[in-house]
């Protein structure tokens, strides 16, 4: 029993091999015999996918650079701050958070002492836009952004540094004039960002050593770059610089060493030592923002939401409008070669050879029009990329998308076309021919 089954399936698919084979002989033929309708046919699902795909690219770039821009400030740092991110729904008192103060270097100290330094770096930060230039002989730049820090920004934050050295402690504690330099101003400065090395370089009076050069990070959406920026220690800094005016926007950072510790409890200690800081009653409101990097992308996922029902509607649209288009072509096809379908019949072909030889035609123009629009998709990709901030790549989840859309789009069009073509009876195909 089992061996007439085996054999049964055997022949089965030595007969399906012949049919397909023949049947892709015969729809090629008909193709290549209507250039024009087949053209017109494919054009349809061409600028249906090359609308779906290209469109889901520039929301995977999107969505990848504000990733990497979540990763580049630290994707699981709590950021303590006066002003929230996000102020949810309802009326935004605005009032109430203009009368809050800002955080202070005193409330960093503070923080250090309650929480366990083993399971959490804690550093302070004030960022202050540059009103003046760096020097360093005839070579200036005026256009970069100072971030005055404590020691354990670069745990917080994660830096890497292309030549030198990060701050010690003892530099930080005894506000000595040294600097770490993004890439950009190094370059801009020097040349060869390692020719900064152990240089002097003038700013707003004072004569900073250069001590480490910020490896290149590039662009991102939030302009969160360590390319165009100096970092300072926070009490050398704080001694010329507004470190602590509103403009400055100072913040306490803290981050979780330990990727056990759960966001929830972090929070809530965070709030709770923060209370105790600043002597809050209990039925007082908090005067401060407890803000979550990771927020943003989460919050970013219903515009990514929004973005991919437009490409769906926006390619749909064009890829139905093709669907109805090769639908008709293929009854149009039906029609022509009824006489060779009644021969055919004539001759002992099955349903489903002649089911197969249409759907195989409508599939291969459906193919062809994505594959083609996925060649014109790679070609605009090319062309766009110097022009956008985005880094844009076609990915091979797209190109299998397309893919996939092709060949449904040409099973879904043709079977109908194909099914009456089956269900013709010989005799009466080849009187109508």
């Amino acid at each position: 029993m089992i061996k007439k089954f085996l054999n049964w399936i055997l022949r089965f698919f030595i007969n399906m091999r012949w049919v397909v084979q023949e049947a892709f002989v015969l729809s090629k033929n008909s193709l290549l015999a209507n250039k024009m309708r087949s053209f017109l046919s494919l054009l349809g699902v061409t600028i249906g996918i090359f609308s779906v795909i290209l469109i889901f690219t520039f929301i995977d770039g999107l969505e990848r650079s504000i990733r990497e821009s979540v990763e580049s400030i630290g994707g699981n740092v709590v950021y303590i701050q006066k002003w929230p991110w996000l102020f949810g729904e309802g009326e935004y008192p605005w009032w109430k958070y203009l009368e809050r103060p800002l955080p202070k270097y005193e409330e960093y100290a503070e923080l250090k002492k309650y929480v366990d330094e083993e399971q959490y770096a804690i550093t302070f930060c004030a960022s202050v836009f540059s009103s003046a230039p760096v020097k360093y002989n005839k070579n200036s730049i005026s256009d970069f952004r100072i971030i005055s820090c404590t020691y354990e920004y670069a745990r917080v934050r994660g830096i890497n540094l292309s030549a030198g050295r990060y701050f010690s402690a003892s530099e930080f504690n005894q506000g000595k004039n040294v600097v770490i330099i993004g890439h950009s101003i190094a370059k801009n400065l020097f040349g060869d960002p390692i020719l900064a090395l152990n240089q002097d370089v003038s700013y707003n009076g004072k004569k900073l050593k250069v001590i480490g050069v910020l490896k290149q990070e590039g662009k991102n959406i939030f302009d969160a770059s360590l390319d165009e920026v100096i970092l300072l220690p926070y009490l050398f800094a704080s001694k010329f610089l507004s470190v602590k005016s509103e403009n400055a926007g100072p913040y306490i950072a803290v981050k979780p060493l330990i990727d056990a510790i759960d966001e929830s409890q972090l929070l809530s200690q965070l709030n709770l030592q923060m209370r105790k800081i600043r002597r809050l009653k209990p039925s007082e409101e908090d005067n401060f923002a407890l803000n979550q990097s990771s927020l943003i992308e989460q919050n970013m996922q219903s515009l990514f939401s929004v973005l991919s029902l437009a490409g769906w509607i926006i390619g749909g649209f064009s890829i139905l409008v093709s669907a109805f288009g090769i639908a008709n072509i293929m009854f149009v096809s039906v029609k022509e070669r009824v006489s060779v379908i009644g021969i055919q019949k004539a001759l002992g072909a099955t349903k489903i050879f002649i089911l197969l030889q249409f759907l195989i035609e409508s599939v291969i123009l459906t193919m062809f029009g994505g594959i083609i629009g996925l060649m014109i998709t790679f070609i605009a990709i090319y062309l766009l990329q110097p022009y956008v901030d985005l880094s844009i790549k076609l990915s091979a989840s797209n190109v299998l998308l397309a893919i996939n859309i092709s060949f449904l789009t040409g099973i879904i069009s043709g079977f109908v076309p194909a099914y009456s073509a089956s269900l013709l009876d010989p005799i009466e195909a080849m009187r109508e021919a």
